[in-house]
């Protein structure tokens, strides 16, 4: 158990500060920003206000679990969910620190996996958001938690902040806790020689690293240069899939999604992304 409790305090210390960022983003975003101003900012459009949530993605450097609570708070202001989904997939994979840490793995040696996953990724986070948008339609897919009292008095802008921060924060915080301890058994007790007996299969070993991407859970920062190391034994595909696949979704943020939207949404949201990460690396594997 001594390295379960490593690991495990290893993927939470890890998640923490961009989880407190997330929280404090959302915060700044309940207290600054109307729902009328926000209906406004967002196009009417669904592929543009897609878009629009690739974009916010790209500038605002927060890790799976982090996206989580800014992308229910853009919901809770009634912004399309195709636009909060798109935002929440792209921020992981697109945004400045994870393209440098990307490039850095393997730009010299296999560039095309870096403009693969940075391009896919743009795609995916458009064409899952718009599915999930018309998916939900007009649904509330957000669990109902205890609402602010707090006074919002222009004085008080600071206050309102530290406590919408840190209503979300602990929000979500247990949830990441528990995704963080199941992460970590797992990456202990399942033996990694399973993963390599499919490896000589184009197709298994896509599906295999996609798996293991889901179930380790690493940040998305540091992930790139895991995945230069699986060059070893995997192919650039497959190898592709795991650098998509882990900052969309894995064990430790699908426990956080729970925590914070209805089954449904959550299920049909996994599904959607296993399904195109799998089906779109496979496509693009000749080109690689």
């Amino acid at each position: 158990m001594k390295d379960v409790s490593i690991l495990f305090l290893s993927i939470f210390l890890e998640s923490l500060p961009f989880l407190l960022l997330g929280s404090l983003l959302s915060a700044i975003i309940e207290t600054f920003i109307s729902d009328e101003t926000m209906e406004k900012l967002i196009p009417k459009n669904a592929f543009l206000g897609s878009i629009v949530g690739v974009f916010l993605g790209f500038f605002i450097p927060a890790c799976d679990c982090a996206v989580i609570p800014v992308a229910k708070r853009l919901v809770k202001k009634k912004v399309p969910i195709n636009v909060a989904v798109s935002f929440m997939l792209a921020s992981p994979i697109i945004n400045p620190v994870v393209l440098l840490s990307t490039y850095y793995a393997f730009y010299n040696n296999n560039p095309n996996i870096f403009w693969g996953r940075f391009i896919l990724g743009i795609v995916l986070s458009l064409l899952i958001g718009l599915i999930m948008g018309i998916w939900f339609q007009g649904e509330e897919v957000t669990k109902e938690h205890t609402e602010c009292h707090c006074h919002h008095s222009s004085k008080n802008k600071f206050l309102q902040i530290m406590h919408h921060t840190l209503n979300d924060l602990f929000e979500v915080v247990k949830y990441l806790m528990f995704g963080a301890f199941i992460a970590s058994v797992i990456q202990v007790y399942l033996p990694r020689s399973l993963f390599t007996l499919f490896q000589n299969n184009t197709i298994l070993s896509v599906f295999v690293l996609m798996v293991f991407a889901y179930l380790v859970s690493l940040c998305s920062t540091s992930d790139s240069f895991v995945g230069r190391t699986l060059l070893s034994s995997f192919s650039r595909t497959s190898v592709l899939a795991y650098l998509l696949l882990g900052p969309m979704i894995d064990i430790k943020n699908t426990i956080v999604l729970f925590g914070n939207y209805k089954k449904s949404f959550v299920i049909t949201l996994l599904v959607c992304i296993f399904i195109s990460v799998f089906l779109s690396t496979l496509l693009i594997g000749g080109i690689l």
